[in-house]
């Protein structure tokens, strides 16, 4: 019923890609920043779920290092937001109070659970049917390792959630998150979008099609880590050439963006589709430009087409709140569901601890901050 399978065995051509993948290429060949054992679990033959595993590598990327996630993603979003003097020496004082204690309560020996080690791990239609058989499976073979299943929310997963809990789970917020839901009548309210649109209309840079994308694949890696990795956070995922050439050769993402005369990507997103959500892993543009060119703007119009064009509920995850409120994006708190109870005592009562700090400290800041 509940089984590790290899990737050749798996019917699911999407995910039996993403496995072969990992089969291929040991994980730091693909993302700089990830060293992880990478498998293939089957439920009842029917839902397939990579799961990453993982025993220290603290300085992993958060997609599965929860000590990252917890500290050191953490102390950068509290310099970049918090501007309160106090409030942010205080915190920081906490995280960095915390770390040593993490780290001797093994907080990185985890199991993730429909972890495509991305910023966020869309769900397929599985509700937590045979959920008391994975914990089983997964504590018998792995008796020391805490599960962890990450990118939950209430617009999506309530039914899930309800499961995890019932099951002896425990939920901790991680961020905020933003929902688009593809309604013309909410979607025409918004000025800002014409405004994008306006704008993408009246650009002078070149679309470039899934089709024709595949010769910018170094360009790509270039843009993505001008915005995520040295605006944004060296904890992001650093994905490889290697990572991008497979993805668009493999078709793992949908690739499109914008060129200028002398063919130089300056925008582009790569688009994770999985059933009936379309998530963003993937956004980058030239930051040397002025942003009064759009360049964003630019990117994020080819995900609402494509959000449109599939009919398909959009999760353009965090950051970025008031731009992604003003064209009518919705903040969800997002959470990981957490399960320790075969643990030992001093390893439970720290996860207890961190997910009363999380939820009674993190989830007001993540509201007020918009994190």
């Amino acid at each position: 019923m509940i089984k590790w399978l290899l990737p050749s065995q798996i019917p699911n051509p999407q995910i039996r890609v993403w496995g072969e993948l990992f089969e291929q290429h040991p994980s730091q060949q693909l993302i700089e920043n990830v060293r992880t054992d990478f498998r293939l679990l089957s439920i009842n033959d029917r839902w397939f779920l990579p799961v990453t595993i993982n025993d220290t590598e603290f300085d992993n990327s958060y997609v599965c290092s929860p000590y990252t996630a917890c500290v050191s993603y953490s102390i950068e979003e509290l310099d970049r937001n918090i501007r309160n003097p106090f409030l942010n020496k205080s915190l920081n004082l906490l995280l960095k109070g915390t770390s040593n204690w993490l780290i001797r309560n093994e907080i990185n020996k985890t199991i993730h659970v429909n972890n495509f080690l991305l910023s966020t791990n869309p769900y397929p239609d599985w509700h937590g049917i045979y959920l008391p058989q994975i914990v089983r499976f997964l504590t018998e073979q792995f008796p020391q390792h805490t599960l962890i299943f990450r990118s939950l929310n209430q617009v999506q997963h309530s039914l899930l959630l309800h499961e995890f809990e019932r099951y002896g789970f425990r939920t901790g917020a991680s961020r905020q998150v933003y929902y688009f839901h593809p309604n013309a009548q909410t979607w025409s309210k918004h000025n800002n979008i014409g405004n994008d649109r306006r704008l993408v209309q009246k650009s002078e840079l070149t679309y470039v099609s899934p089709a024709e994308i595949g010769e910018y694949v170094s360009q790509i890696r270039e843009l993505y880590n001008q915005l995520y990795i040295q605006k944004y956070s060296q904890h992001n995922p650093r994905f490889t050439e290697l990572f991008f050439e497979k993805a668009f050769s493999n078709q793992l993402f949908r690739f499109e963006g914008y060129r200028n005369d002398e063919g130089l990507l300056k925008s582009v997103v790569g688009l994770f589709e999985l059933n009936g959500t379309i998530t963003s892993p993937i956004v980058g543009y030239d930051t040397s430009e002025s942003p009064k060119k759009g360049l964003y703007i630019q990117a994020i119009d080819l995900i609402f087409r494509r959000m449109h064009q599939t009919g398909h509920v959009l999760n353009l995850s965090s950051g970025a709140a008031s731009f992604k409120r003003l064209r009518g994006g919705q903040g969800h708190l997002e959470y990981s569901a957490i399960y320790f109870n075969h643990l030992p005592h001093a390893r439970q009562q720290m996860w207890k601890t961190l997910l009363y700090l999380l939820n009674k400290i993190g989830i007001p800041l993540l509201e007020k901050y918009e994190l």
